[in-house]
């Protein structure tokens, strides 16, 4: 499932947010420090995980 993450524009802390691409963007996204709405997404790297073994 992905990871995004975002940074708080109020109390500018950084926190993910784990959710799969159906849900992204359905509900509005609050900071879990302040309880902001005024948050914004930030860059992040992709990962990917499976279950073989290479």
């Amino acid at each position: 499932m992905p990871t995004y993450e975002y940074q708080c524009l109020s109390c500018q802390k950084e926190f993910t947010i784990i959710q799969s691409i159906s849900e992204h963007g359905k509900n509005p996204v609050q900071c879990p420090e302040c309880k902001s709405a005024k948050v914004k997404q930030l860059m992040s790297i992709f990962t990917a995980q499976t279950s073989k073994k290479s």
